[in-house]
């Protein structure tokens, strides 16, 4: 063989060789390809045989979400959202209007923010009305409504000053803005509790319960003059020595000061809201650098909260037929569908 033959044939060889080069590195790219675009495929739970489409890539295997359908379908697969409601009727309303049989509402009492939050598709009973055990169902309760009780200004601003000492301009200047709420009723007139409650803190007559005129002058014009003394006792006997210190508050004309015990305030505890309830005060005071200091205490204004609030919740029991539940519920369930309308 030649030399030109020789170098005809090297060429020959090369170029079948770059053509082969090109052919694998197409198929290369195509098992690639392959490999990384995903497959959808269908597994199903071994438990219920609920099936779901899940994508097989590279990284494994991956659940689709459900989301990805819903901009296709005509209407949602199940009610979403919670609705905030500003008023008790509203909210009572909307309940009666999406409530089903297993439809539940759960009551906040906490007397600074109640709250109530009604699930329309809560959860339902293990045993149903024939004494049967249903399956393990589960509803997603996801279609809520919520309603926070807004609490009256009148309740925010007798609790908001509840046993805070103020000076004779602060507590004139409180009394300026909320005496409307001072009730004249006399003692006779308060709920048997609360004649109790006056008769164990010896407030039975008339001077010892503060009316809206006796709380407004007092305010402006209260004078208290101290006097002390002290003196010494010795016992012969035994030679002890006791001291004894006595402070005295008198008027301007010197009797012993006149200072009412208790007085009584009527008002709603809910905003909006037409009822209104007694709580009883203790009135207090103390001279500070010789000047009066006033306060208040309110006697349990947790129970006169908790009658309200109870009173609340009897009207929306009453007027929607379903239980309520005092406490918080349970997070949402895992989204799911079983074909059943809702």
């Amino acid at each position: 063989m030649t030399t030109t033959d020789t170098s005809a044939l090297a060429l020959a060889a090369a170029d079948t060789v770059a053509d082969r080069t090109g052919e694998l590195m197409d198929k290369a790219f195509n098992l690639a390809e392959q490999h990384l675009r995903a497959q959808i495929v269908t597994v199903t739970d071994p438990r219920t045989g609920t099936e779901a489409p899940v994508a097989l890539t590279a990284s494994g295997a991956q659940a689709l979400s459900p989301d990805l359908w819903d901009e296709y379908r005509s209407h949602p697969l199940f009610r979403s959202g919670t609705a905030v409601l500003t008023q008790l009727p509203s909210f009572i309303e909307l309940v009666n209007r999406f409530k089903f049989g297993n439809s539940a509402i759960f009551a906040t009492d906490d007397f600074k923010k109640p709250s109530l939050t009604a699930i329309f598709d809560y959860h339902p009973a293990n045993v149903d009305e024939f004494g049967v055990i249903p399956p393990n169902l589960v509803e997603s309760m996801r279609h809520r409504a919520t309603y926070a009780f807004p609490l009256s200004e009148e309740w925010k601003a007798w609790f908001g000053k509840n046993a805070t000492p103020m000076s004779m301009g602060e507590f004139a200047a409180f009394l300026e803005t909320q005496i409307v709420d001072v009730s004249e009723d006399p003692v006779s007139e308060w709920s048997k509790q609360a004649q109790a409650f006056a008769k164990a803190n010896r407030a039975t007559t008339p001077s010892s319960i503060a009316t809206p005129t006796r709380l407004v002058d007092m305010s402006l014009k209260f004078r208290i003059y101290e006097t002390a003394e002290s003196c010494e006792a010795v016992n012969l006997t035994t030679g002890e020595t006791q001291f004894a210190f006595v402070s005295e508050h008198k008027d301007s004309d010197g009797k012993p000061v006149d200072f009412p015990k208790l007085f009584s305030i009527a008002i709603p505890i809910f905003a909006r809201s037409a009822d209104v309830y007694r709580i009883i005060a203790r009135l207090r005071y103390r001279l500070a650098n010789g000047k009066p200091v006033f306060w208040y205490e309110l006697w349990r204004p947790d129970l006169t909260f908790e009658t309200a609030f109870n009173q609340a919740l009897e009207k929306v029991a009453m007027e929607t037929g379903l239980p309520i539940f005092t406490g918080t519920p349970e997070a949402s369930a895992a989204p799911s569908y079983d074909g059943r309308p809702f």
